[in-house]
């Protein structure tokens, strides 16, 4: 089962370029799958009812160009299977007829009453159905994010009270805000990113005001982190647009 969601860019999603936000590119893809959630059933808040929820572990993401203001969009995703205590989703991004992104993910099933990630029961994954297309070559689940190095720059960034979601942690789409926010201050030239890798680490919860995003040169492209001293709570790797 394919779910679409069709969607125009609107003025308060779009950048001083008038080009859609990382930030809320990544809210679609959040949207999408939400969405596919609630048509099996398997809604946001039917889940926390029943004690459970979806947490978002890792996604990558390919952007071939960043859609416009007022462009009409169609994104498309799907469940891709699960396998043990991993759910695995793909996603295309069109602007038109024009594919502009694609993106593969990977979820883990986490037992609120227990405070755990659990083996997804059959069931749940049976719901979605499983589709065998492949978003991107890369596999997400063979990827792990680099988080010992020094970074060369770092930006702090506020916890805004608008960032965290019903769950009370930062939103996984906010994250994308911080790593703009990050990518903008180190990079003069700055108009996007190409390609996007990142791993969460750890809940950011309340009872933290601000957080440091830092960035380092690697072999190819950048690593970053989103931290606060000894703790890591999210990183990855991005790849500027030439």
């Amino acid at each position: 089962m394919k779910v679409t969601l069709h969607k125009q860019v609107k003025y308060f999603e779009v950048d001083k370029f008038f080009k859609l936000k990382l930030g809320h590119l990544f809210r679609l893809l959040q949207e999408a799958a939400i969405e596919h959630s609630e048509k099996v059933g398997l809604g946001s808040k039917t889940l926390v009812d029943t004690g459970s929820v979806w947490i978002l572990n890792r996604i990558q993401a390919e952007i071939l160009r960043y859609p416009e203001y007022l462009e009409n969009l169609t994104l498309v995703t799907w469940h891709k299977g699960s396998k043990g205590y991993r759910a695995f989703r793909d996603f295309i991004l069109y602007a038109g007829n024009e594919k502009v992104a694609a993106a593969s993910s990977m979820w883990l099933y986490f037992d609120t009453q227990r405070k755990r990630i659990v083996r997804i029961p059959e069931d749940i994954s049976a719901a979605y159905t499983t589709e065998t297309e492949s978003a991107l070559d890369n596999r997400i689940d063979t990827w792990k994010a680099d988080v010992d190095f020094a970074p060369s720059v770092v930006q702090s960034i506020s916890i805004r009270a608008s960032d965290y979601d019903p769950l009370g942690h930062v939103n996984n789409a906010v994250y994308f805000d911080y790593v703009e926010t990050l990518a903008a201050h180190a990079f003069k030239a700055f108009t996007g990113l190409a390609h996007l890798k990142i791993e969460f680490k750890k809940e950011l919860g309340q009872g933290v005001e601000t957080v440091q995003a830092g960035l380092a040169e690697a072999q190819t492209g950048h690593v970053f982190k989103i931290f606060n001293r000894d703790t890591v709570y999210a990183a990855g790797a991005l790849y500027l647009r030439s």
